[in-house]
């Protein structure tokens, strides 16, 4: 019996430890290329979205590495514990602060959707008023084939956009669906603060977590994004915290709140199949070290409710349209993409895909083929010209060290809705192209430099602390799913910003633990 129970644990660790160890490779090569150079949106021209690669002063960032630990370390010595500052209050002042900084944004800017978000509250809108027109035919690019027979997956967040719109009438302007996006973010920080607590048990590394969210600005301004991105995430972050609780406490109602929250998570934001796997794994693993196996049945109502919401919602469209929604751009046809060479950055979006299926008159079957064949020409071209590294460190770069994640840019670009001639307020213009887009800039990149290195740290001490479990391993399993997915398949640094709000629990466990081994006192005031 012991000796079973040895092998299942030595299984579970082993593959926990690889998984970690892959993760911290992957982010120390970040860290350093953080320190070397920074990927920005070409400021000359923000409408082509071309990624910029620039060289960074480099002794400017090893010094700013060097004060922040040297700056610790002073507090430290003047007896500063963050433990005993109040959690509540914290968290308090960090949903303050999001909410006034985002709601300001999202009203100084009225940014108006564009590009497929626009065709999905455009959509939503029509349906609203009893209108499918769109599910019968679209534009000219598609071949005047509907959009939502080539991305089927959208109409989860047509489905959210209708309610709305039916709730509160279809003149309603694009902030309807931003306000959600705040509430969302609010969610998001808290969630992640609570997860944080059952993960560390520790409340200095709780109220650092919560100080570090109140000062990442990047998800305040991609609350103008009406795309799912910030709204999925929310869902997906409670769902892992309900798993959490229902892993450390063995009770089923955790399981089914977690279920549910990943189902809705999922349909509005179909990338989140990825965090829904990390979770699936680390339930597997759970079964495999603790023999709980009605997790092996979380697992299975967690995948068909996920894919059954969705194909659910696709079932209403496809009937009350009238259209038979039976097709879609296929993962290969991603992976077509993913290869090829954009006018952004290697592998970001170059309408491959779609072209692809819309080439083959919609059969599914032929348009595989011919991404098979693109991508194996491709591969070839990559290896015979060693380009191969290259292409992808590009690739992975443009995504990860782009440290705004376009969360400014994506308002800049698009239409506002002020009356035609009247300018942006000042401070809107100095946030995308004056005084403030320095400082904003500056701040990401030394931001997202320190959240690299000490999440590195952090999955480090993971291991030789002995907290790495099955719940802590959640997180860093879907930053790593999301970092293959998004290298493999289409890029863009927007869809990194979800993972990278996910990092900085980790990277406060890994700053305090540094802290911990260089300051004897610290042991006591990061308790």
């Amino acid at each position: 019996m012991d000796k079973t129970l040895n092998a299942r644990t030595k299984t579970v660790q082993i593959c926990s430890c690889i998984a970690i160890y892959l993760i911290a490779v992957l982010f120390a090569l970040l860290s350093v290329a953080s320190i070397l150079q920074t990927c920005r949106i070409d400021p000359a021209n923000p409408y082509a979205e071309i990624v910029n690669f620039d060289k960074d002063l480099v002794l400017t960032n090893i010094a700013l590495i060097g004060l922040t630990i040297l700056g610790a370390l002073v507090a430290l010595r003047k007896n500063f514990s963050i433990s005993k500052l109040n959690t509540k209050f914290i968290v308090g002042v960090m949903l303050l602060v999001t909410t006034i900084l985002s709601l300001v944004w999202i009203t100084l800017v009225k940014s108006i959707a564009s590009g497929d978000a626009m065709i999905l509250l455009n959509t939503a809108r029509d349906a609203a008023k009893d209108n499918y027109q769109s599910f019968h035919t679209s534009w000219e690019y598609y071949g005047n084939h509907s959009y939502y027979l080539f991305y089927p997956f959208q109409l989860g967040y047509v489905f959210f956009a209708e309610i709305l719109y039916r709730i509160f009438g279809t003149d309603s302007s694009d902030i309807l669906f931003q306000i959600p996006n705040v509430i969302a973010l609010d969610c998001i920080y808290v969630g992640l603060v609570m997860i944080t607590k059952k993960l560390f048990d520790r409340k200095s590394v709780t109220n650092i977590t919560a100080i570090a969210l109140t000062i990442c600005f990047q998800p305040m301004f991609m609350t103008t994004f009406t795309y799912g991105l910030i709204l999925g995430l929310a869902f997906s972050v409670w769902s892992v915290y309900f798993v959490i609780r229902y892993m450390q406490e063995n009770k089923i109602k955790f399981a089914v709140f977690a279920v549910l929250l990943m189902a809705v998570s999922v349909l509005l934001k179909y990338n989140n199949m990825i965090l829904m796997a990390a979770v699936c794994i680390a339930l597997l693993l759970h079964v495999i070290g603790k023999k709980r196996f009605l997790a092996l049945a979380v697992v299975a109502a967690m995948i068909l409710c996920s894919v059954g919401l969705q194909k659910l919602v696709i079932f209403s469209c496809s009937a009350r349209s009238g259209v038979e929604l039976n097709t879609q751009v296929s993962q290969k046809m991603y992976a077509y993409m993913g290869i090829c060479e954009s006018g952004m950055a290697p592998g970001w979006y170059n309408g491959k895909a779609m072209e692809t299926m819309r080439d083959a008159n919609m059969d599914v079957e032929r348009a595989n083929k011919v991404a098979s064949e693109g991508i194996k020409q491709r591969f070839d071209t990559l290896t015979k010209n060693n380009q191969f590294f290259e292409f992808y460190k590009q690739k992975l770069l443009s995504q990860y060290n782009e440290p705004s994640f376009e969360s400014i840019w994506i308002s800049q670009v698009r239409k506002h809705d002020y009356p035609e001639g009247e300018q942006l307020p000042k401070l809107v213009d100095s946030v995308y192209s004056g005084g403030l887009s320095k400082v904003f800039d500056n701040w990401f990149n030394y931001y997202v430099m320190m959240t690299y290195i000490f999440f590195t740290a952090g999955m480090i001490w993971l291991i030789f602390r002995k907290k790495l479990n099955t719940e802590s391993l959640i997180l860093p399993v879907a930053i790593l799913g999301g970092a293959l997915y998004h290298l493999i398949f289409e890029g863009k640094s927007q869809y990194i910003l979800p993972y990278f709000i996910l990092l900085v629990p980790f990277a406060v466990y890994g700053f305090v633990e540094s802290m911990r081994a260089l300051h004897k006192k610290s042991k006591v005031l990061f308790e």
